[in-house]
């Protein structure tokens, strides 16, 4: 019987453990991680996607679709994500966070005084979602007909 008050302890504590990704700094500090070892880890690129929230998603998303079409050979929006463009140039020290309703504002600071980046994050169901600042996708300009 202690076997299985033991046991049932056990289960019902590593159900309730919280999802690194249930607060924005968890999530920041996820997706930092994702990025850095996106080189060496293909996955490590589709688990970051997935912790981007809805605008970014489906601006990559896009931007693969354009990329597919010019190119001619399928692109997946997670291989628009460039290990330089989304991760911080620093290593994170400390984090501080500001929640405006489905919003987040996490404050990120590294050893320097020019070590700060302020991480936008979206709530996505019980889930915190990175919604880094992307240029919009521009439509190409369209040849003329003459000529």
């Amino acid at each position: 019987m202690k076997r299985l008050a033991i046991t049932l302890a056990l289960a019902l504590a590593a159900c309730s453990r919280a999802a690194p990704d249930a607060t924005p700094e968890g999530a920041v500090r996820l997706f930092v991680e994702k990025m850095e070892s996106g080189a060496d880890d293909p996955r490590a690129m589709r688990d970051a996607y997935q912790l981007l929230g809805p605008r970014a998603r489906a601006n990559l998303k896009e931007r693969a679709d354009r990329a597919s079409k010019s190119q001619g050979r399928r692109h997946e929006p997670h291989e628009m994500l460039a290990e330089g463009r989304f991760g911080l140039k620093f290593r994170p020290k400390q984090m501080s966070t500001r929640v405006e309703g489905d919003d987040a504002f996490v404050e990120v600071r590294g050893d320097g005084p020019d070590e700060r980046a302020t991480v936008h994050c979206t709530r996505e169901a019980s889930l915190w979602r990175i919604e880094p600042e992307l240029p919009d996708v521009i439509a190409p300009a369209r040849r003329g007909d003459g000529g």
